[in-house]
């Protein structure tokens, strides 16, 4: 008999809060943007709760804050990509050291199933796929490192980066590179070259807030041609 566990779908207040994250990336909803709570209901035929949850789960992650009058959109500016890649690089470097000495032959036989999937996803050029795929191989790489107080800081952030990803994955016209890029990080962790790997991971996040950056001036020009801070 097959023992196959059940998969529990997302709360309500997480798929809310997913689809308006993706529009607070997007510009979709612009900063300053009052979110009603009622009026967000109608919309997505959800009750008042996951509403509240939703918001109170982008709070949480800077998007929106709390005013006398209700949730405000605050939106990511050129200096919150730079708060957030430097977050992530200052935690990803000690994952990977970390990862060096602790990676065991199952994790590194799925990040490489992980890479397959990359490249299967470039291959077709599917960009949801890759993102969802990269998203799954960093999250690897702190499992890899073994520091359970590091993967709760990247799980905190975890769905902002998923829509930066997301965003910044529409940028690249072959996504091959990338792919090829991060079965670069599991040779280097596999070798045990901590230095090597530290030097590849600051270029590879490098590259991703580059590309971020490009976008966010696509999204965001603002009167004049200056960038909003």
């Amino acid at each position: 008999m097959s023992m196959t566990r059940p998969t529990r779908a997302p709360a309500l207040g997480d798929q809310l809060a997913g689809v308006l994250r993706d529009q607070i990336v997007r510009r979709q909803l612009a900063p300053g943007t009052h979110l009603v709570e009622d009026s967000l209901a109608a919309e997505y035929d959800v009750s008042r709760g996951p509403v509240r949850d939703a918001l109170r789960q982008l709070e949480s992650q800077g998007l929106v804050e709390s005013r006398r009058r209700g949730f405000f959109v605050v939106g990511l500016s050129r200096s919150d990509i730079d708060d957030l890649y430097e977050l992530r690089e200052s935690i990803e470097l000690v994952a990977v050291v970390r990862a060096v000495e602790q990676a065991t032959a199952e994790q590194l036989r799925l990040g490489r199933d992980i890479v397959d999937d990359m490249l299967a996803c470039a291959d077709r050029s599917a960009a949801d796929g890759f993102a969802e795929a990269d998203m799954r191989f960093h999250a690897l790489l702190y499992r890899m490192g073994g520091n359970r107080r590091l993967q709760d800081v990247w799980e905190a952030y975890e769905p902002v980066f998923a829509s930066l990803i997301q965003l910044t994955v529409e940028e690249d016209v072959d996504l091959h590179p990338s792919a090829l890029d991060h079965g670069r990080l599991l040779d280097l962790i596999e070798a045990g070259d901590a230095a090597e790997l530290q030097a590849e991971l600051r270029d590879h996040l490098g590259g991703a807030r580059a590309r971020m950056a490009h976008a966010l001036e696509m999204l965001i020009e603002a009167p004049g041609g200056e960038l909003a801070s």
